[in-house]
């Protein structure tokens, strides 16, 4: 059953009695079960340092390409989790150990209802590494 308005002389339109469901919806925040998985990306980064770094000494001619590595093998794991409308930045910093601190500071900009990061370290006697994950959510 339809009704049936007129509209200032335009002629009739019909208007269904319910709404219609065409499939589309808009959603603001991630469900709990679609939010950024902060735990897995972890282990992600932990067992990819370990696989990549372990038994390595610093050297300035290799940190080029162990820094290409394991932001592409931290990124291309993070694809397989498929967070549905989650964009991520790997960012991976890797120095010389020698024993004078250092401080590692990242930023970004975002909502902290949906966005997150995730951050660890590697060391051993020669060499560090830092390995930070932010994942941000596409409205």
């Amino acid at each position: 059953m339809e009704q049936v308005a007129e509209i200032s002389g335009s002629g009739s339109h019909s208007f269904p009695d319910k709404a219609i469901d065409d499939g589309n919806t808009f959603q603001i925040r991630p469900t709990l079960e679609n939010s950024f998985q902060t735990f897995q990306v972890k282990e992600i980064i932990k067992a990819c340092l370990a696989r990549i770094l372990t038994d390595k000494t610093y050297s300035k001619d290799d940190v080029a390409s162990w820094t290409k590595q394991i932001a592409q093998d931290v990124g291309n794991q993070i694809i397989e989790l498929k967070m549905k409308r989650y964009k991520h930045v790997v960012q991976v910093a890797l120095g010389q150990q020698l024993g004078a601190g250092c401080k590692y500071i990242a930023r970004c900009r975002w909502d902290a209802e949906c966005d997150s990061q995730v951050s660890d370290v590697f060391t051993n006697t020669s060499l560090y590494c830092i390995v930070t994950v932010f994942g941000v959510y596409l409205y």
